[in-house]
């Protein structure tokens, strides 16, 4: 009997156990429910409260607002303006020297280094300015001498038209003396090879000099050989002669006007021809490689000739004043990695400002659309592909008209829109110069458009 009673008992609780989740599981979709015709409520209440001060106009999309619903809303518009003529295209790159501007120096003539070329060097604190050796960083001017290399080769050289120069001068005294004498006295076949003798000697003093000059040696060192041959045959002592010290010396100049880039030589040094013993840049000109996506490409090439100028500005100086260039190549090869091609071109560097190898900036000014106004980016609004904007009838903001625009195109702050046409009210998906735009709060009232608009539609509906 008692075991009855315990499973009497145990049933009777699962009984009241079910029973209770059952009025429990009831309560809760009731809550349920009257948690979503709150919420609805609360929804109907704000819809509410925004329609409230706002009005449908008379045309189409058109709402009257009431001061207090511009504050509320922080109701605010902006002109739309002209757009600019050009818009920037900018370019990331870097500086490079080119080519046509950089010499590399080399000797013409194994040797040694026996001198490097001075320059001034200013002290502030001396009254005299002192010399030093040339070295990098320094500017040197076209035909200054850089180094002075000792060779033997053209020693010898010199040597072979001072030889050639003395053979002439016998045969020619050996001519003059046979033609002098009286007729007969010699045979004519001796004065014949002594005239032949002559020319051939002045064909090797022509042919030793011919190569002095194509070694490229000046005209007051070739005089130097004639005067120092001219010196011998008068028997003067040639012991303190400057010429016999610098006889073997040949001097390398610099090419150009420009910075030392590199030296590469010391005194002492062996160099041959295929050294670079220096290399010298003509700064005042610098190349400009830049990068140019490939979708920007076409701006580019469509620009002329004439047009094809840019401004370039340093990464590190962003504030600083551009200087004008011009770009003259539009590369053919796209990178497969960044989707870039290169534009190269060139800018002046007359105060040597900028260096080889510095990050810039270069900006080329794209001609823009034309019949197109600019408005801020926040007075339009997406609706898939089409684009909505309000327009205030003024600046008091107490009545604005929904307008489907077309954009152009888009910037990081600003829009480009079709333009009407001068002297007629817009029309269609256009915009005047000088209309107000509503850039703040537009939302809401666009939320207000439609809420209005599908209570009118409910309103009809039978």
């Amino acid at each position: 009997m008692q075991r009855l009673k315990f499973f009497g008992f145990i049933l009777l609780l699962i009984v009241a156990g079910f029973g209770g989740g059952y009025v429990i599981g009831s309560r809760a979709e009731e809550l349920k429910k009257f948690d979503a015709h709150e919420a609805q409520a609360h929804h109907a209440e704000t819809s509410r409260r925004q329609l409230t001060g706002v009005e449908l106009g008379q045309e189409p999309g058109q709402l009257r607002l009431n001061p207090d619903v511009v504050k509320s809303l922080n109701i605010q518009v902006a002109a739309a303006r002209e757009a600019p003529k050009t818009e920037p295209l900018v370019l990331a790159g870097s500086l490079f020297l080119d080519s046509s501007h950089l010499a590399v120096v080399h000797t013409r003539f194994t040797g040694e280094v026996v001198r490097v070329g001075d320059v001034a060097e200013v002290n502030p604190q001396e009254s005299n300015s002192k010399t030093r050796q040339v070295r990098a960083g320094d500017f040197v001017k076209k035909n200054d001498i850089i180094a002075v290399v000792w060779s033997k080769e053209i020693g010898e050289k010199k040597s072979d038209l001072m030889e050639a120069l003395s053979r002439r001068n016998a045969s020619k005294a050996t001519l003059q003396r046979l033609e002098d004498l009286e007729k007969g006295s010699v045979s004519g076949q001796v004065v014949r090879d002594a005239r032949r003798q002559y020319e051939s000697d002045l064909i090797a003093v022509d042919r030793a000099e011919r190569t002095l000059r194509s070694w490229k040696e000046t005209e007051e060192e070739i005089a130097e050989v004639y005067a120092e041959a001219e010196r011998i045959v008068r028997g003067e002592n040639q012991k303190d002669s400057r010429v016999r010290e610098t006889w073997a010396n040949v001097e390398i100049r610099s090419p150009l006007d420009g910075v030392v880039l590199e030296r590469n030589i010391s005194i002492g040094e062996i160099v041959d021809t295929g050294f670079d013993m220096f290399k010298i840049a003509d700064i005042s000109r610098m190349g400009v490689l830049a990068n140019i996506y490939e979708e920007d490409i076409a701006k580019l090439t469509a620009l002329g000739p004439d047009h094809r100028q840019w401004r370039i500005r340093l990464k590190a100086e962003p504030e600083s004043e551009p200087i004008e260039g011009a770009f003259e190549v539009i590369g053919h090869v796209i990178d497969p990695g960044q989707h870039t091609a290169a534009v190269v071109g060139w800018i002046h560097n007359p105060d040597l400002r900028f260096r080889t190898g510095q990050f810039i900036t270069a900006t080329v000014d794209i001609p823009g659309p034309t019949n197109v106004v600019l408005i801020p980016n926040s007075a339009v609004i997406d609706q898939g592909d089409s684009a909505t904007v309000f327009v205030a009838s003024d600046a008091s903001r107490s009545e604005v008209s929904a307008r489907h625009v077309t954009v152009i195109r888009r910037g990081r702050d600003f829009a480009l829109v079709r333009k009407a046409a001068v002297g007629k009210s817009p029309e269609g998906d256009a915009l005047r110069e000088g209309e107000f735009v509503v850039t703040s709060g537009n939302l809401e009232l666009f939320g207000v458009l439609q809420d209005q608009s599908t209570t009118t539609t409910a309103a009809k509906s039978p």
